[in-house]
């Protein structure tokens, strides 16, 4: 059930991108749930324009693009401010949000570490008067939620691989593979050219180049497979964020990264191993063992065990070949597993929703 919007208030969101495709997925992500669900006008304000175009396609018409640089203008403040991952709003904007009394919320990153829970939402009022309201997205009640369209169960279901210009693979298990630098990708491709089972991994443009250093392979074009034993590698194009969606619940498996392909892939309730991006001090660590805990928390606890292993050995450079082996052993009880999990977490209102609700318990509320 969906909570009424002011229609007629205006909306900003900010985003600058700081991992290549993580923030700006999540910013038009959100742009258009809340375009699309509660009939809001907004203005993203970018620092990579390029790219937020290439996520946006054909774009939206409740939606308007904006580069943020220096020499912007930023006279107009909006009714509501969304700073998204600390970025930092310009101090020229804030002084006009001043003037508009514009309600001021960072939407954080997600971590499903316990702290969340006792600061999200809470208020820290800035020394030019403005208050910062912090929102953290989270998996329980007392967080933000997850991003989570109305309409994403119905493009699930009529998913077919011919969407995607591609092939079923009925007699191969398909992988998806979209992850970090520091992924122990060489030991990823010798586990699954061994693979008691044949393996077909589609590998994203951005990917291919990190892949193909490691199978030897020069000028590898969209299109084009690799062979190695027992596993096809099949670079695939650029992918719209509805179509990245189809592509995750259609693949026996996916491995992802940071934040917008991990929520997704949640939602896909397929089995999956998470990559976070990388931080000093092994914080990703934290966070990832974090996450474990609450979506192995129900799983039976030689499942929990092989999946928690895995995904360690993942995060940390220890993938072994054992590793795609056992997970493998526990497929089917994963798949179960993972479309339970994906259930339950349905239950609790998405982020768009609880954000909505928020600003608007908030404004009722002001002096």
């Amino acid at each position: 059930m969906t909570h009424p919007a002011h229609t007629n208030s205006t909306w900003d969101i900010f985003c600058k991108v700081v991992d290549n495709f993580g923030d700006i997925g999540v910013c038009w992500r959100l742009a258009r749930q809340l375009a699309d669900e509660y009939d809001l006008s907004i203005r993203l304000w970018v620092d990579d324009l390029a790219l937020a175009e290439r996520f946006a396609g054909t774009g939206h018409a409740r939606i308007c693009l904006q580069h943020w640089i220096e020499a912007a203008d930023f006279s107009q403040a909006a009714d509501v401010v969304i700073e998204t991952f600390g970025c930092d709003l310009p101090e020229a904007y804030q002084q006009h949000m001043i003037s508009q009394r514009s309600m001021w919320v960072n939407v954080d990153y997600l971590s499903a570490e316990s702290w969340v829970d006792s600061f999200h939402a809470q208020p820290s009022p800035q020394a030019n008067g403005l208050v910062r309201h912090f929102f953290y997205p989270g998996f329980t009640q007392a967080t933000g939620g997850l991003l989570r369209e109305a309409s994403l169960p119905a493009l699930q279901a009529s998913a077919h691989w011919q969407d995607l210009g591609l092939e079923p693979a009925p007699d191969q298990l398909t992988l998806s593979l979209f992850c970090y630098t520091h992924a122990p990708l060489a030991a990823l491709v010798e586990s699954l050219q061994a693979s008691t089972v044949p393996v077909r991994v589609l590998v994203p443009q951005t990917v291919a180049p990190m892949l193909a250093a490691v199978l030897g392979v020069n000028d590898w074009q969209v299109g084009e497979c690799v062979k190695r034993q027992q596993c096809a590698f099949l670079v695939i194009p650029f992918l719209s964020q509805a179509d990245y969606d189809r592509l995750l619940c259609l693949c026996d498996f996916n491995f992802v990264r940071g934040e917008d392909s991990w929520i997704r892939a949640l939602w896909a309730g397929k089995p999956m191993i998470w990559l976070p991006y990388q931080q000093s001090e092994a914080t990703h660590l934290v966070k990832l063992n974090a996450f474990m805990d609450h979506y192995l928390a129900q799983a039976d606890t030689a499942l929990a065990d092989v999946i928690r292993r895995a995904m360690l050995a993942w995060a940390q450079g220890d993938w072994l070949p054992a590793h795609w082996q056992t997970l493998l052993a526990v497929l089917p009880q994963f798949a179960q597993h993972a479309s339970t999990f994906k259930s339950t977490q349905s239950q609790q209102a998405d982020l768009a929703t609880n954000l909505v609700i928020f600003i608007e318990k908030c404004r009722t509320h002001r002096v």
